[in-house]
């Protein structure tokens, strides 16, 4: 019985981590003479007539041969374009992602291996997540879930990065959309991310309703000069935080379960202002010092 129920255990791990298509990056294939990542997409379809690629492959992988390297590059004629993949469709014009890939369940993070560096602290790469379903009452589709990490220092070393999702529906998703980024809407030459081993990893049931106060949050060490951690109390589990400086420009952005320690050594110093929120649904703000 007990080994029955751990082949069961197993098979529901395999199922909701086993469908990030591609997700070792181990799979490249060969498109008008450049390797591209199979099941994502990217802008080398509109970069390589001028000798240019904002996806390759690197190597070796964390784990395996090869890892994903997206990096922003000066295009003739075109600026600065960002090194982006999509795990599905992605719109070459607006940069932005058109449809993704067929996903029904409830993760509670994409887990993933890491090294990034935007080229200054005005620009930043991301992971961003988007579970969706169909609504036949509408003809749209209804966000299911959704997360977001933003990371602006920089880290040479690979380590384990988390996306943790916000759930707004009880249902189920049938398409998951990720989206990998070296830079921000407004791209920055030589920003670069590193990506391997992306896992869907945990299981959410329902929505967790309960709201951010004053009372949850605890940020520490304020001032800061090296890093800054913000921890959950009271049985709050994922939020959101935003930090901005003092002209309202955003330099750090994640989701985040119970806590979350942010590397500022790259961030001017000076005052920040912290936001953390829940599902939208409350937030509170607090300001910090950067030393």
């Amino acid at each position: 019985m007990r080994f029955y129920l751990i082949c069961i255990l197993l098979l529901a791990i395999k199922a909701v981590v086993g469908q990030v298509p591609n997700n070792s990056f181990e799979t490249w294939n060969s498109t008008s003479g450049y390797l591209t990542p199979a099941n994502w997409d990217n802008l080398n379809q509109i970069t390589f007539s001028s000798g240019i690629f904002t996806c390759s492959q690197g190597t070796p992988g964390n784990p395996g041969s090869s890892y994903l390297f997206l990096m922003s590059k000066t295009v003739p004629g075109r600026g600065v374009v960002p090194g982006i993949a999509v795990s599905g469709k992605l719109d070459t014009s607006t940069y932005k992602p058109l449809s993704g890939y067929p996903f029904t369940n409830r993760p509670q993070s994409l887990n993933y291996n890491i090294q990034y560096m935007p080229y200054d602290p005005t620009d930043s790469t991301s992971v961003k997540v988007l579970l969706t379903k169909w609504n036949t009452s509408t003809m749209l589709r209804d966000t299911i879930a959704y997360g977001a990490s933003y990371y602006n220092a920089m880290a040479h070393s690979w380590f384990v990065g988390s996306t943790y999702l916000n759930y707004q529906s009880g249902d189920a998703p049938d398409s998951a959309l990720i989206i990998l980024s070296s830079s921000s809407s407004s791209p920055k030459n030589g920003s670069y991310i590193y990506l391997d081993n992306l896992l869907f990893t945990g299981s959410v049931i329902g929505i967790n309703e309960q709201s951010v106060n004053q009372e949850d949050v605890l940020i520490y060490p304020n001032p800061t000069v090296e890093s800054l951690t913000v921890e959950l109390k009271n049985n709050v589990a994922i939020a959101e935080i935003a930090v901005c400086d003092i002209m309202g420009k955003q330099v750090f952005r994640t989701s985040f379960l119970k806590s979350v320690t942010v590397n500022t050594m790259a961030w001017a110093r000076g005052t920040y202002f912290i936001k953390i929120s829940r599902n939208n649904k409350s937030s509170i703000n607090k300001k910090i010092i950067i030393q």
